[in-house]
């Protein structure tokens, strides 16, 4: 009896892992695309580019703004500004009806999951996000991968865990020396949301300006 419960065992967890080698494989990719932006015209980097002086001067400052940025300018920013180097070539941004949708192609060995190390997420992920001073709120909508849909029930649930995960990641942040200067932008915001078909953040401070 025990020898059957072992090899009974021993099946299951190996169609698991056999299951869960084959998702990750329809789900994801062994390479990298390159996610294709509209070049910005001059006007339209100089526009997103004050709009984010704006904002790093106000936390600087310790100073109350809210700044709107469209998908525009989040795009025009990821094509031609220095500091989105990272971004560029891996991100595209649309934002309608208070949804941020990103046409992504990004590498997964950050997750902290077997079999990731060397593939890729490319596809498209649609959300609502907010975050206040009580933490993040992240609503899925819809997600595609590779040409697969996932179904919508089952990435839904998913919303709590995300938004725990970046409540971990932003209270984890460095403070000091070691603090980088992403941490102590972040450290300035109040809030951010995605409304209408723009991200609205706004800064720590006095009065709002």
């Amino acid at each position: 009896m025990l020898l059957i419960a072992i090899a009974g065992l021993a099946l299951v967890l190996g169609a698991t892992w056999y299951l869960y080698g084959k998702a990750i494989n329809s789900i994801t990719a062994g390479q990298s695309t390159t996610v294709q932006l509209e070049e910005p015209s001059a006007e339209q980097f100089a526009a997103a580019s004050e709009k984010l002086a704006q904002l790093r001067n106000a936390a600087d400052a310790k100073q109350a703004v809210t700044v709107e940025l469209t998908a525009m300018d989040l795009n025009a920013l990821i094509a031609r500004h220095p500091q989105f180097d990272d971004l560029r070539g891996k991100m595209r941004v649309a934002i309608a009806e208070s949804i941020m949708t990103l046409d992504l192609s990004v590498p997964m060995s950050g997750l902290p999951l077997p079999r990731l190390s060397r593939r890729w997420f490319t596809g498209r992920i649609s959300f609502g996000f907010s975050y206040d001073e009580s933490g993040f709120s992240f609503t899925p909508r819809s997600l595609e991968a590779s040409g697969h849909t996932i179904a919508e029930e089952l990435f839904s649930d998913l919303g709590p865990t995300i938004a725990s995960y970046f409540d971990r990641q932003y209270s984890q942040s460095e403070t000091g020396e070691n603090e980088s200067e992403r941490d102590r932008f972040w450290k300035q915001v109040r809030s951010l949301a995605v409304v209408d078909d723009k991200v609205v953040v706004t800064t720590k401070g006095g009065e709002t300006i």
